[in-house]
């Protein structure tokens, strides 16, 4: 199979690529060039900018293109356009944050309402607008790649090489053991997917020239936050032990879900953690045990480390446990 990724040397792209390379497919990867230069010399690099400077682009045919990097329905046109008559299937990876729920607590499937944007010309990506530019971008895949498109929403993508440090500060911190602060409660959902996974699953759709839309989420069966901490933990490190602190407190002391307790979301947006991926699994998709992609991670510590800003410090998470504790005397 002759397969483009659009992206291809930092993340998801890179998983991507590495697994179809060892799978024996003909890789070209359309980036920058300013992520690991050098980085999977097998594969054919065509250097541009999805924004500005398509020329890389101008001659070849592919089975497959898979699009890791589609934040604005512009850049969906602009590619459908260059690649017009010269790809087969078009992959577009996009989020279950397209979903539009009145009730944050409720999961979605594939037929639930999307966002729909006050300004949908806007441009400023960010967390207000970025589902609905997304959504955007599906609307757009489809328009131009019919029955050949494929729609992937992934929700928290993690793994080794992962640059935003979510699932990863959780690795580092339950490797460093001790009294470990677990936020809420240990029945809430929580869902995740590996990187490798992800590249697993799609390849295989790619192969197949599979098309529709796909909730790509993981695990396979739900789980909670205190059977992944509590497993996770046993993997990493065994002197880790799960404090649990009530969700309104940890609010009312301004800890923000997601940032400062990565991974971690309050009841009331509970539902982005209680998404239906069966029509993924139907059509393959299998997940990594939680110890597995927690050890990995652990290994890829080095590579990618947790950036700056993402999750407690120490001091802030003692400060927490000293005053929960003093306050349930």
């Amino acid at each position: 199979m002759k397969l483009l990724i659009l992206g291809g040397t930092r993340f998801l792209g890179r998983h991507i690529a590495e697994q179809a390379l060892a799978q024996g497919h003909a890789v070209t990867l359309f980036h920058r060039g300013r992520c690991r230069p050098g980085l999977l010399p097998e594969a054919e690099h065509r250097i541009g900018d999805r924004n500005a400077d398509l020329q890389a682009l101008s001659g070849g045919t592919w089975d497959a293109c898979i699009d890791t990097s589609a934040y604005l329905p512009r850049q969906v046109t602009a590619i459908a356009e260059a690649l017009a008559g010269r790809v087969g299937q078009y992959q577009l990876i996009s989020s279950v944050s397209v979903y539009a729920l009145a009730d944050g607590a409720v999961g979605a499937d594939e037929d639930s309402p999307l966002q729909r944007l006050p300004d949908p010309l806007t441009e400023t990506v960010d967390e207000r607008t970025y589902g609905g530019l997304k959504a955007l971008c599906e609307a757009q895949a489809q328009q131009a790649f019919g029955a050949t498109c494929l729609i992937a929403r992934p929700g928290l993508i993690v793994g080794p090489y992962d640059p935003t440090g979510r699932f990863t500060w959780w690795v580092q911190r339950l490797l460093r053991g001790g009294e470990v602060l677990a936020p809420g409660d240990p029945a809430t959902p929580v869902q995740w997917l590996d990187a490798r996974d992800a590249a697993r699953w799609l390849l295989r759709q790619a192969q197949r020239g599979s098309s529709g839309v796909f909730n790509l989420v993981g695990p396979q069966e739900a789980t909670t936050l205190g059977e992944w901490l509590t497993r996770t933990g046993a993997a990493l490190n065994p002197s880790a032990t799960l404090h649990w602190v009530a969700e309104d407190w940890l609010l009312a002391q301004g800890v923000a879900p997601w940032s400062d307790l990565p991974v971690w979301l309050p009841r009331s947006m509970a539902g982005l953690h209680r998404t239906s991926n069966r029509r993924a699994v139907q059509a393959g998709f299998t997940a990594s045990p939680p110890e597995q992609t927690a050890t990995d991670v652990a290994a890829a510590l080095a590579d990618t480390p947790v950036p700056t800003g993402v999750g407690l410090s120490p001091q802030r998470e003692r400060e927490l446990l000293d005053a929960w504790r003093a306050q349930q005397r």
